[in-house]
């Protein structure tokens, strides 16, 4: 490998080149997108995670280049690791929604993270938990812009939660990603 100048992941490399300039470029310029997904799709999977920490140090918005790389990645486990970084990187919002009473009644959890939605939907009968789903794009059947006090949600779903659990219930896969509702730190009232 004698010869061979820095590679695109070198930490003492300048945000600076064609590289920055075409990943920059991507929100406003459509060839530009498509080469950086071309170039991106036909990598290794160690190649593609270089290219994603690349972009992620140098991009103008790295939360619009790692949104783009995380679109056109089909590898689950690298589709995660890209989510992870994604989501330390851009700005999370929340919403939800709470329909019924402590007995029967429907619930979301809605995250946003660069223009992606994703949805908690839980629902229950007779205070026990009939269906829990995560749906991607907020295609819930509840009104768009519906939203409560996410703690209040909260507060409802997490007794059903822990009862369920208790009885064996199963939590659907990917539910880990809704960890930041029920935080404490989160729910701490303002001082």
């Amino acid at each position: 490998m004698a010869g061979r100048g820095p590679g695109i992941i070198s930490a003492d490399r300048p945000r600076r080149g064609s590289f920055a300039s075409l990943v920059d470029r991507i929100a406003e310029d459509v060839g530009a997108l498509d080469a950086l997904v071309f170039a991106y799709c036909r990598l290794s999977k160690g190649q593609r995670w270089a290219l994603a920490h690349a972009a992620l140090h140098d991009a103008a918005d790295p939360v619009g280049a790692l949104a783009v790389l995380l679109e056109a990645e089909e590898d689950q486990a690298l589709r995660g690791r890209l989510e992870t970084l994604l989501r330390g990187h851009a700005k999370i919002r929340v919403s939800a929604c709470l329909r019924g009473t402590p007995r029967q009644g429907e619930a979301r959890l809605t995250q946003s993270v660069a223009g992606r939605s994703e949805t908690l939907r839980v629902s229950w009968n007779a205070g026990e938990i009939g269906r829990i789903e995560i749906e991607s794009d907020d295609a819930s059947s509840f009104e768009k812009g519906a939203t409560d006090d996410p703690g209040e949600v909260i507060d409802a779903l997490a007794p059903l939660f822990w009862q369920h659990i208790r009885r064996g219930g199963r939590l659907p896969e990917g539910v880990e990603r809704f960890a930041g509702f029920f935080s404490v730190a989160r729910r701490a009232p303002a001082q």
